[in-house]
């Protein structure tokens, strides 16, 4: 069972750290589906409250994988998320960058896929203040028992641990290798096939492949189908 923090813990990249002590955007997401799979695309931080947003998508048995890219965030909603994503041995892309949290989701993974120019970031935890502190320490050595019991290499790890939390260190590509993650979109050809349906149902129905928020009530949802539709009644 993946690691559960009471403390209010960021694992976030350096970068974004500014962004997240403020109020943060909470992730995008789309879902696109076919008639016998459906992949979930996760785009920005991952802050706090998150989970329950794609928490009711990912329980659903048609969900094969996430799209995800992420600077990091809210390290609870991560191990959330990685949860469901090993317990349903959900397929991982990576499409661009990767880092902290958005790692953790990574990791847990049991295909693991990148994006040819993603890079996977990591780096130690931190408190609220974005400091390490004895209880961050504690929590990034019960983060690294729980990331061998994932299966990640100890030169992963290792990188975690030794990285503060004030900067981020990319796995190099026998890391990568170590991971088994492959440079290709696994859900190419179901992108594609979710294209093609979108193109022909959105002039009548309003497609089942095509991109919706996965925040859409069907009221709204139908709204959407009328603007798609409304510049063919011109």
């Amino acid at each position: 069972m993946l690691l559960k923090t009471r403390m209010m813990l960021k694992l976030v990249a350096p970068f974004v750290f500014l962004a997240l002590v403020q109020p943060a955007s909470a992730f995008k997401i789309k879902r696109v589906s076919t008639d016998s799979a459906v992949v979930l695309i996760l785009r920005g931080a991952v802050s706090v409250g998150d989970f329950h947003r794609p928490k009711k998508l990912l329980e659903d048995g048609s969900v094969v994988g996430l799209e995800i890219r992420s600077g990091g965030g809210s390290l609870e909603e991560g191990l959330d998320i990685a949860r469901v994503v090993r317990d349903k041995a959900l397929v991982v892309y990576a499409s661009k960058g990767c880092d902290s949290a958005c790692a953790l989701i990574f990791f847990a993974a049991t295909q693991r896929y990148i994006g040819r120019r993603c890079k996977i970031g990591v780096h130690s935890v931190s408190n609220e203040r974005g400091k390490e502190d004895v209880d961050s320490v504690r929590t990034t050595v019960q983060m690294s028992r729980l990331l061998v019991s994932l299966g990640v290499p100890h030169s992963v790890i290792g990188k975690l641990v030794a990285t503060p939390p004030t900067r981020i260190t990319y796995l190099d590509n026998r890391e990568l290798l170590e991971l088994n993650v492959h440079r290709t979109n696994p859900f190419r050809k179901i992108y594609d096939l979710a294209s093609a349906a979108g193109t022909q149902e959105t002039r009548s129905i309003c497609s089942r492949g095509t991109d919706v928020e996965a925040e859409l009530t069907a009221e709204a949802r139908e709204r959407s189908c009328a603007i798609a539709r409304a510049p063919e009644g011109r």
